[in-house]
């Protein structure tokens, strides 16, 4: 696959680049997403995705969808959510020292990238954007390929012979890493858009290390955060919809599900009674799988499902979401996390 070349990447597009941009990048994301971009500049949505790849090349022709506004946009949706989550205890850089350390490294060059349009073959550090009070350090890798486009297959007779054509339309797509650090914050994360498969995470998170040591930022791993805690009084609470809760020990497991279509453990009367009867104590961690409504979070942009693993200390978000709506779900997390 085509990689465009750190010249190209990252500067000023034409209207024709920027389009096909849109075609390889921005009609990968959800299409709630994609429709609040068109509705936000008040260009006209439509129904499919064909019709919003139409209303987008249109609005970037008049003018009025920009690179800066697409960028702010992609910033906000791309790698966030459908992904897994890993918080980690801080670095011990200062605040004041983390830019004069961005700046000294070999990748000042990528420092308030806050977009790339590469499709590296591997993981591959892509973007660093410090404002002062967030740091955000992003790799990418393409994750591209070929789906059937049956509608362009056709025929065609060559002498006594006849053949036939089947099509298939290249696909553009890519996954992140990333790793996030609001200084005022006492934890960081990584997140990871890759399955938890053999040694996907490990390689991932050993990349992470690599490069923000040579970013002057830390020297060796950050000290991983047992989230057992906080899946384990989640599962007791009500700050979410609790639709499954496995609560382990050495030798043992209790688990308790609710096969309701709407609500949780919370409204199965019996379930109720025995998750409030379970000593939280006798318990090392626990698992659980959980959402978070926009009826009771009214901040997030859509109901967020996610799935906690106590002896990994990771939790996964299910759906593609915006930057807010994960670091409402990590304040979550965070608050009920205490000893």
């Amino acid at each position: 696959m085509k990689k465009l070349s750190r010249a190209q990447d990252g500067a000023s597009l034409g209207k024709s680049q920027l389009k096909k941009k849109v075609a390889q990048i921005v009609l990968a994301q959800g299409n709630i997403f994609i429709k609040d971009l068109l509705r936000s500049n008040n260009v006209s949505i439509g129904n499919t995705k064909a019709e919003f790849a139409k209303n987008l090349t249109d609005a970037i022709d008049a003018g009025v969808l920009t690179q800066a506004v697409i960028e702010a946009w992609l910033d906000e949706i791309e790698g966030w959510g459908n992904q897994h989550v890993y918080l980690f205890e801080p670095p011990s850089i200062a605040r004041a020292r983390v830019r004069p350390a961005l700046e000294a490294s070999k990748h000042v060059g990528l420092l308030d990238r806050k977009v790339s349009y590469e499709f590296p073959d591997t993981l591959t550090l892509s973007t660093i954007a410090f404002s002062g009070d967030h740091l955000s350090v992003a790799w990418h890798r393409s994750r591209g390929g070929w789906e059937r486009a049956k509608s362009k297959d056709y025929r065609r007779d060559e002498g006594a012979d006849t053949f036939e054509y089947r099509a298939y339309r290249e696909r553009f797509d890519r996954s992140l890493v990333r790793f996030e650090w609001r200084p005022g914050d006492p934890y960081c994360a990584v997140m990871v858009q890759l399955p938890n498969e053999g040694e996907e995470h490990a390689q991932a998170l050993s990349r992470v290390w690599q490069d923000l040591g040579d970013l002057g930022l830390a020297r060796s791993p950050l000290t991983k955060i047992r989230l057992g805690s906080a899946f384990k009084r989640l599962s007791r609470k009500t700050d979410a919809t609790v639709q499954s809760a496995r609560l382990l020990t050495q030798g043992g497991h209790v688990e308790l599900v609710s096969t309701l279509s709407e609500g949780g453990i919370d409204a199965v009367e019996a379930v109720r009674n025995v998750r409030r009867g379970v000593e939280d104590a006798s318990f090392a961690t626990a698992d659980g799988m959980f959402s978070f409504t926009t009826e009771k979070y009214r901040q997030l942009s859509r109901t967020i499902k996610m799935e906690g693993y106590g002896l990994e200390s990771r939790l996964r978000i299910w759906v593609q979401c915006k930057r807010d709506d994960v670091y409402t779900i990590l304040s979550v997390i965070w608050s009920n996390n205490a000893p």
